[in-house]
């Protein structure tokens, strides 16, 4: 590798944004990140949740835990708590964009107020976050997102149009801001998890039933919120540096993409 090319690569002690850490797919991720050398900045508005998530990721070994609770969809707030996460920690290398929501509705019964929050939260909260911690990595010249995407932007599904329409636009905002800032050796990569054994599609099934989906996934069972964390972990290490913009299925097989 020539002397001129630091790729971006995690190393003990950098600072990693998570949000939507207080559950789910966002508290694998932290558990995940939690057995390395890392600084954890849990981010989001479930504060007991956030309790319960650092508490495991001390257990697990972290040593640098802060908690913020923190709406994703609002500027101000992101903005601050960023400058804040960068003032303590003096600076920022990675962010996992993981918050956001799914309630269902069909287009014909869904009002603009539900459309405007699910695409508010899901996609413009994910580009607050990537811009205000973007602008550290840019100034550092190094620095990784993860964004947390779906098979549903790829696969439609009743009842889920506005939430694969802001998981769709997710994959585009990745490819934008990884050709944007790769000149500043800053990557970014997205997951498209399939289903997942995590509190949002329990909201209108049973486990019994969500489990029972494993049959038709080719490896035989759903996700579990270890199978993303693994991959996002993958993302931020030195293994990834030669990886941006990219988008990877991690679903069992369910949704075959090439």
């Amino acid at each position: 590798m020539s002397d001129d090319i630091k790729p971006a690569a995690f190393q003990a002690g950098d600072g990693i944004i998570i949000t939507g850490a207080a559950q789910g797919l966002g508290r694998g991720i932290a558990l995940r990140m939690a057995q390395s050398a890392a600084k954890l900045a849990l981010w989001d508005i479930q504060e007991e949740g956030l309790k319960e998530t650092a508490a495991l990721c001390c257990a697990a070994g972290a040593e640098t835990v802060r908690l913020d609770t923190v709406d994703v969809s609002d500027e101000t707030i992101v903005e601050a708590t960023t400058i804040s996460v960068i003032n303590d920690w003096g600076g920022i290398y990675g962010l996992v964009n993981n918050a956001g929501i799914f309630p269902r509705s069909t287009v014909l019964g869904m009002e603009l107020e539900l459309w405007e929050k699910v695409l508010r939260i899901n996609l413009t909260g994910y580009f607050l976050c990537a811009r205000a911690a973007g602008r550290n990595m840019v100034d550092n010249n190094r620095g990784a997102i993860v964004n947390i995407s779906s098979g549903r932007a790829l696969v439609p599904r009743e009842r889920a149009v506005h939430y694969g329409v802001s998981k769709a636009g997710i994959i585009a905002l990745t490819k934008g801001l990884a050709k944007e800032w790769a000149p500043h050796n800053v990557r970014v990569n997205s997951i498209m998890p399939g289903v997942a054994e995590t509190a949002q599609p329990l909201e209108d099934t049973t486990l019994e039933e969500l489990r029972s989906r494993g049959s038709r996934v080719p490896l035989g069972r759903i996700g579990q919120p270890a199978d993303i964390a693994s991959v996002a972990y993958f993302l931020l290490s030195a293994d990834a540096t030669y990886m941006t913009g990219q988008s990877l299925g991690v679903n069992g097989g369910a949704h075959m993409t090439a």
